[in-house]
């Protein structure tokens, strides 16, 4: 993964490819759930992020961020200044959310789970079987209404991505700490945490100056 190279020796380079396994496992067996169901997203709708904004776990948050760092490192410092303030959403969704922009995320590749998962995976119920319903914004995806899984082999002849198994997945590289934090508040601590590590990881320029040292005891001469 390019984005976890300048953190490569560090738990971070593990974090980071550990989340990028686990999206890219989302993607694919979401693209082979696509081609069975008449269920693609309308170009540019974004509807969905509208009046929603994800609460994270802290490895979503660095994923994220350090894909800020790598693709949009001007975004990624101002985010990291100022939190949600530079926003150009007004509304109650997502502050990464741009409704003046047809593709509307700013960070579209480094999104969080939830931002992959929704309208293209399945729940489970409380029979524990996976049920899926369509995207309500999402034209010609059939009725708006729950399916269940004898209905969806029969219609589809395969279950869409499981969402409960992904977060599972998630929290599982990640035990000890569990608790989820609002984008806005988990993305700059994200941030700056990354950069507080890139700082310890690169090495000098060349010339520079070197740390100030006390000066020797006189007695140590």
């Amino acid at each position: 993964m390019e984005e976890a190279r300048p953190f490569t020796g560090t738990k971070i380079f593990d974090v980071l490819n550990a989340v990028d396994a686990l999206y890219t496992d989302i993607d694919k067996s979401q693209a082979a759930w696509k081609q069975k169901t008449p269920a693609p997203c309308p170009d540019g709708c974004g509807r969905c992020c509208e009046h929603f904004e994800p609460d994270v776990y802290e490895y979503e948050a660095l994923y994220l961020g350090a894909w800020l760092l790598v693709h949009k490192k001007e975004l990624a410092e101002e985010i990291r200044l100022h939190g949600a303030a530079f926003s150009l959403n007004y509304t109650d969704g997502c502050f990464l959310f741009d409704p003046h922009n047809p593709h509307h995320c700013r960070a579209y590749g480094g999104r969080c789970l939830i931002c992959r998962l929704f309208a293209h995976s399945g729940t489970r119920g409380k029979d524990m079987r996976v049920h899926w319903k369509p995207c309500k914004f999402i034209e010609g995806s059939g009725e708006h209404r729950e399916y269940g899984e004898t209905e969806l082999i029969e219609l589809f002849g395969c279950f869409p991505p499981d969402m409960a198994q992904a977060a599972a997945r998630l929290i599982a590289f990640n035990p000890e700490n569990t608790e989820t934090r609002p984008l806005r508040e988990a993305l700059p601590a994200a941030i700056e945490k990354l950069k507080l590590i890139l700082r310890f990881l690169t090495p000098p320029e060349p010339n520079s100056p070197g740390p100030d040292l006390p000066s020797p005891h006189p007695l140590s001469a």
